[in-house]
């Protein structure tokens, strides 16, 4: 069953439930009013017998007499006419023209009521009957006993309190019925549409339709759905469009050596490379190129593995001046090559908290990117001193700027900056992971022309 006629039936459900109890309801509400009336019409023809009862025996009229007389009110009226003792037991009945007589309990009979009273009995086999009761000031002639007079009649059927108003009640509970049943369809469509809208959209979602949205105009609950589900499919475009981007890279970067390596192992087996010096240069070449996609691999894991958080770092108090010195270094003959100065500012006493192989690393990359982009007779400079709660570590060349357009990216994977500047891979960017896994932060600061500086913080350890 589909979720609108889940919601369809849950409504009408509600609606017919909410039907019966109102009928029920008002069921209990006529049978009390029906009651009420009863007591009210026979309180109203009761009275007048009464009056004429005490009238007549005041009047000293003879047993017969009165007999006839109350009997005649009975007939035209339809009551039973009893008089009860002082213990509530039956003392005379007189019985409308074809009713069959009753028969009441010792001392269930109403008794020593002392002034006119309405209220209901019950006869041995269970009837109701409503009385009205009214005390004798004496008793009439031949009937000694006599003390209450009591006018009574059946009480109404519920089925005969209800006739009267069942057409109209049920025309109306038919009426909201139908209005009710609408009005849930309408509702059941409010609420599944834009919820069809967000099933329909992740179905195409799921078919690769990643520009797909939603645009729902809903509010509340429904509406911040369907906005959390547009920003969803937003960040899986995003997601999906940064994918194709480092496939399309990752194979760029590997195609180089790999073309390499095919072309010069292809001269070794097809004996171009004839000679010792050509063999020599082929395996020389192989050897290089296939060191270099070794350690492209190995960055690719490395980077993985820190941002999935699978990769464990041993932190520990760190002296930077240490590392920088050793990374330095082991950049001093590449720099030497190259006729580039490096020149190291470092305060005592920074420690920082945190791998030491893995901060070597950072300060690594950063020396190699800076030393391939300065200039002959130029300066890297390398310094590290305490700010406040943090320290600051920079590096900085002489080289090729780069545009501020360019600088948010420079630590993306493979991120190539346009210009005379040198450098692509994934060196800055598991630098930056490194610096935020040690609770730093990373940046590039240059104009055009301007050198770079990387400006690396960390909490003071």
């Amino acid at each position: 069953m589909s979720l609108r006629l889940k919601l369809f039936f849950t409504y009408a459900l509600v609606v017919v439930v909410t039907l019966l109890i109102a009928a029920l309801g008002s069921a209990v509400l006529v049978r009390q009013y029906a009651d009420n009336l009863a007591l009210e019409r026979l309180d109203d023809a009761a009275r007048p017998i009464s009056v004429q009862v005490t009238a007549l025996i005041r009047g000293n009229v003879t047993l017969p007499e009165l007999i006839q007389n109350m009997q005649e009110q009975a007939d035209a009226s339809g009551m039973y006419i009893l008089w009860s003792d002082t213990s509530g037991d039956l003392v005379r009945q007189l019985t409308p023209q074809g009713r069959a007589i009753l028969q009441f309990p010792e001392g269930t009979l109403p008794h020593g009521v002392p002034q006119g009273t309405t209220g209901q009995l019950t006869d041995s086999t269970g009837g109701e009957y409503f009385y009205s009761a009214y005390p004798l000031a004496r008793a009439p002639a031949g009937l000694a006993r006599a003390q209450t007079l009591i006018l009574t009649v059946p009480r109404p059927e519920a089925a005969v309190a209800l006739a009267g108003i069942f057409r109209p009640f049920a025309w109306a509970g038919i009426i909201a019925l139908f209005a009710s049943l609408l009005l849930a369809l309408w509702l059941s469509r409010s609420v599944y549409k834009p919820l069809g809208d967000i099933t329909a959209a992740a179905g195409k979602i799921a078919l690769g339709e990643y520009a797909h949205r939603i645009d729902s105009k809903e509010t509340g609950e429904i509406g911040k759905l369907a906005k959390s589900f547009d920003r969803m499919a937003s960040e899986v475009e995003a997601s999906q469009l940064k994918l194709r981007h480092f496939v399309a890279d990752v194979s760029h970067e590997l195609k180089s050596p790999l073309t390499a390596i095919q072309g010069f192992s292809q001269a070794l087996l097809d004996g171009t490379a004839a000679d010792t010096a050509t063999r020599d240069k082929a395996a020389r070449v192989i050897n290089e190129e296939a060191r270099r996609l070794r350690r492209q691999v190995d960055e690719l894991l490395d980077l993985s593995r820190f941002q999935s958080g699978q990769l464990r770092m041993s932190f520990e108090n760190v002296d930077l001046a240490e590392v920088l010195t050793h990374s330095v270094e082991l950049f001093s003959l590449p720099a030497a090559d190259k006729s580039v100065a490096l020149k190291l500012d470092v305060a005592s006493g920074l420690t920082v908290r945190g791998d030491a192989d893995r901060l070597e690393q950072v300060f690594n990359n950063l020396l190699d990117n800076a030393v391939k982009n300065s200039p002959q007779f130029s300066t890297v400079r390398v310094a590290a001193h305490k700010n406040g709660a943090r320290i600051e570590a920079t590096v900085t060349d002489e080289g090729p700027g780069i545009h501020p357009d360019q600088l948010e990216r420079v630590f993306d994977r493979f991120y190539q900056v346009t210009g005379v500047r040198t450098g692509v891979g994934l060196g800055l960017a598991i630098s930056r992971e490194i610096v935020l896994a040690h609770g730093g932060g990373i940046e590039a600061r240059s104009a055009p022309g301007a050198g770079v500086e990387f400006v690396v913080i960390f909490p003071a350890g």
